[in-house]
């Protein structure tokens, strides 16, 4: 069942006092913080100048609460317009100012730019009261079926601002769906990457692993691998894909101890697929001494790019070549097969030129 209304025009003073019964952040949204700031102030302007803001979409649980569906018990859950209420709620917070220059006819010839809505309602009252009186267009879905809201949040999306494999993947349903969105979260995520974050890439790198794992080792994690096989793992899952799950988690605990905090080493997220591979698959004792052979690799491998062509190690060079195709079944080969003999001719030699 799903069924689109038009709901009860509200003006944003209701919506600001509504924020605690909105879930705004749905497990099956995108990462927050995609917009700049320059698009948040924009939208703040074009609000207090009246022009038209875009639909928002949202499921009202007021109607049919479903508690698979509501898992935060909220009034409300956010399918479209995620940028656009946090947006609103940041500038009725004082934490987005007005754009550097902004004029109002309120007060002619006054630039009233970076202005918060504090100095609104003290300074300008006429304008904070525009902006609370503003009404938003907004549609209300009831349902009682996950996958029409996955359907609406995907159609609206490939619509407007398209969305990358992850977020696809993230409105999905099934255990690896779940299962991706927890590693996601895990320790090694949250603290000792280095790249960015905000359009979901570090539930990319974690489907990558999860496949991996799964294969048992070097396998396609391109994008249509990665979705195929959320496809297929399904709502079901099984013995094999809970093992998978188990040994990525544990594997994540040994990276958290062999990397450090923000760590430089995991700056490019096609490192990060490699690295796991390579160190999981490595001897107790060995991973003590991981860190500080990836350290000199990476650098050699700076080195060797800028030598004279045909005077560079050709091992490097493969390894370079193999890592234009990062998500190939093939390149995790390749490179593993580089990556290993340089480590066990730095353990045998102990010297940085040998390397």
């Amino acid at each position: 069942m799903i069924k689109i209304r038009s709901f009860p025009r509200k003006s944003l003073r209701w919506w600001r006092k509504a924020e605690s019964s909105i879930d705004i952040d749905p497990d099956f949204q995108r990462t927050s913080q995609v917009w700049r700031d320059r698009d948040r102030t924009f939208l703040i302007d074009s609000i207090l100048n009246g022009f038209d803001v875009p639909k928002i979409y949202i499921v009202d649980f007021t109607k049919h609460d479903i508690p698979a569906l509501n898992r935060r018990h909220k009034s409300y859950a956010i399918i479209d317009g995620k940028q656009r209420l946090s947006t609103i709620f940041a500038f009725y917070r004082d934490r987005l100012p007005l754009p550097p220059k902004f004029f109002h006819s309120s007060a002619p010839g006054q630039n009233l730019g970076r202005l918060r809505f504090s100095d609104l309602k003290r300074d300008q009252p006429q304008l904070a009261k525009l902006m609370d009186r503003y009404v938003l267009d907004v549609k209300a879905i009831e349902t009682d079926d996950r996958k029409n809201i996955n359907d609406v949040f995907l159609r609206l999306n490939k619509a407007s601002k398209a969305l990358n494999g992850a977020e696809v993947r993230n409105a999905m349903i099934g255990k690896a769906v779940d299962a991706i969105r927890e590693l996601g979260n895990h320790r090694f995520f949250v603290r000792k990457i280095r790249f960015a974050t905000n359009r979901s890439q570090q539930r990319n790198a974690a489907a990558k692993m999860l496949i991996l794992e799964f294969e048992s080792g070097p396998a396609e994690t391109k994008k249509k691998n990665l979705d195929s096989f959320v496809i297929n793992i399904g709502d079901q899952g099984s013995g094999r894909f809970n093992g998978a799950l188990r040994r990525v988690k544990d594997h994540l605990n040994v990276l958290c101890h062999v990397f450090q905090d923000q760590d430089r080493l995991l700056s490019a997220q096609g490192n990060v697929s490699i690295y796991y591979l390579f160190i999981t698959r490595l001897r107790t004792t060995d991973r003590s001494k991981v860190r500080t052979f990836l350290d000199v690799f990476e650098r050699k491998r700076v080195s060797n790019r800028n030598r004279p062509s045909g005077n560079g190690d050709r091992q490097l060079d493969a390894y370079d070549l193999a890592s234009r195709s990062t998500n190939d079944k093939k390149s995790y080969d390749n490179r593993l097969k580089v990556i290993r003999a340089k480590f066990a001719a730095w353990k045998r030699h102990g010297s940085l030129n040998r390397l």
